[in-house]
């Protein structure tokens, strides 16, 4: 017999892996505009950082609630046994990381003086460590995120079209977010430079 849907750990590991591919294709977008130059793809840089916010939430929902379920010994995840331990060891320090990213970048688009200082100060360090953490993921779980994935599209079944149906509402409410916020952009596009003049007029 079936596991019920909310203790499906096969799915839940499905669901996992094809958001986390998903957000490969995102941060590698995320990562180029800033190798090309951030001044020059700057509005990209913002679109494509708002548009990993829903995905993000996604995926830290479906390892939440694996975590949750295994560490509350719920018997059907228990069995299907926890991740490596030096993942688990590092799981919290990249939700932090994942956290301060991405709420200090959306903060700069919002706050001024001494509160935007602070999101500067903690944008640039918390990107240099999710990008490293973010690789380490990826050289350990890209293989079975893609077995899985594929697993997942040859056993299409009514679980599968939801799991599927989740991921591409949270892409289509990241791409919203993404479109809503191009009119009200100006205080990221201007960031870098009227607020270095302003730190220099001090």
């Amino acid at each position: 017999m079936d596991a019920p849907p909310r203790f499906d750990p096969d799915g839940n590991e499905r669901l996992t892996a094809a958001t986390g591919l998903v957000l490969i294709v995102l941060s590698v977008a995320e990562i180029a505009t800033l190798l090309l130059g951030l001044q020059r793809t700057l509005p990209w840089h913002v679109a494509i950082g708002l548009m990993l916010i829903p995905p993000i939430a996604l995926k830290l929902a479906s390892t939440g609630w694996r975590f949750a379920r295994y560490y509350t010994r719920n018997p059907v995840y228990r069995e299907k046994g926890a991740p490596q331990i030096v993942m688990r060891l590092l799981a919290p320090l990249l939700v932090l990381l994942t956290v301060v990213l991405f709420g200090s970048g959306v903060a700069m688009g919002f706050v001024h003086g001494g509160a935007l200082h602070v999101a500067r100060r903690l944008h640039g360090p918390a990107a240099a460590g999710w990008v490293i953490l973010v690789g380490l993921h990826v050289l350990v779980y890209l293989r079975r995120a893609l077995r899985e994935t594929a697993a997942e599209v040859v056993s299409w079944s009514r679980r599968s079209r939801l799991r599927a149906w989740a991921l591409a509402a949270a892409l289509v409410a990241g791409l919203v977010t993404a479109l809503a916020t191009v009119p009200v952009q100006e205080p990221w596009l201007h960031l870098p430079s009227s607020h270095d003049r302003n730190e220099a007029g001090r």
